[in-house]
């Protein structure tokens, strides 16, 4: 999906959901918030650069540091695991549960050494609260992703089996995405107001908010056709760039004099390194 759908699908879950856990900390539901939506944009490193500055620019500079600091990180990691090579722009690095939680890791130890050495210890739960809200959010990118055609390798690199579903995110004509947010939004429109009343409160609120998160991951999972595609071969990316093989062509003339001539022509296959 693109950026605005992810963002306002994270946003109407991660009300749901902090509804029940922190319903009286303004200021922890909005670090959550704020947590939320980073992780739901992170993983999109081949976000292309907005032109001039605009709200989408912000989302930009968030997938920048997944793709300089994190994809780096990660593809060093697996090259030292399986020795093998891959390509840090390839998406699927960012697109898989593996891949999410070594983004929140790299995350978490920039964060939380940053937060020790600057950050009074009375304020110090504040990160850890926006990191949870990073998890969410990449949690529920994958969903979200999940549903749409280009779909998601959820165990890459160990295995290239993709789910995927039927939405395109660009289809305008497709009514399936705002049915998703009008559904999202009006079952967090409900939970807020029986919070605002006092009729769910405390712990025997939370099971009430789980399913209906649950409810709205699975109405989305369900309208898409979500299905499981077969796996494929992992192949090195790095073995299969091959010098371009040039042609040299070696061309006879035709004799015209001769009672049986032909047009020869001979081409040589040789590469660079065989020079």
């Amino acid at each position: 999906m693109i950026t605005r759908h992810h963002v306002a699908l994270v946003i109407f879950c991660t009300i749901i959901l902090c509804s029940a856990l922190v319903p009286s900390d303004p200021v922890l539901v909005l670090v959550i918030g704020l947590g939320a939506c980073s992780g739901a944009i992170m993983p999109d490193i081949q976000m292309k650069k907005p032109r001039g500055f605009q709200i989408r620019t912000a989302a930009w500079m968030i997938t920048r540091f997944s793709s300089l600091f994190c994809t780096p990180a990660i593809c060093r990691l697996y090259q030292a695991l399986f020795g093998r090579s891959f390509y840090p722009g390839d998406k699927r690095l960012t697109h898989s549960v593996p891949g999410i939680l070594l983004l929140w890791l790299v995350l978490a130890v920039l964060l939380l050494v940053t937060t020790v050495i600057l950050m009074s210890p009375a304020l110090q739960y504040l990160p850890i609260a926006y990191l949870c809200g990073v998890m969410l959010g990449l949690v529920l990118h994958l969903v979200e992703d999940m549903c749409t055609r280009k779909g998601i390798t959820p165990l890459f690199p160990f295995s290239t089996a993709r789910i995927s579903g039927s939405i395109r995110p660009c289809d305008t004509t497709d009514p399936r995405i705002a049915q998703f947010h009008f559904y999202h939004c009006s079952v967090a429109g409900i939970i807020l107001g029986f919070q605002f009343l006092g009729n769910w409160q405390g712990v025997s609120s939370v099971p009430v908010c789980l399913f209906a998160l649950g409810s709205c991951l699975g109405m989305m999972i369900w309208s898409s056709d979500v299905s499981i595609s077969a796996e494929h071969i992992i192949r090195d990316w790095a073995a299969e760039i091959r010098t371009p093989i040039q042609l040299d062509p070696l061309i006879v003339q035709e004799n015209h004099g001769g009672s049986s001539s032909r047009l020869m022509m001979g081409v040589y296959y040789f590469n660079k390194s065989e020079r």
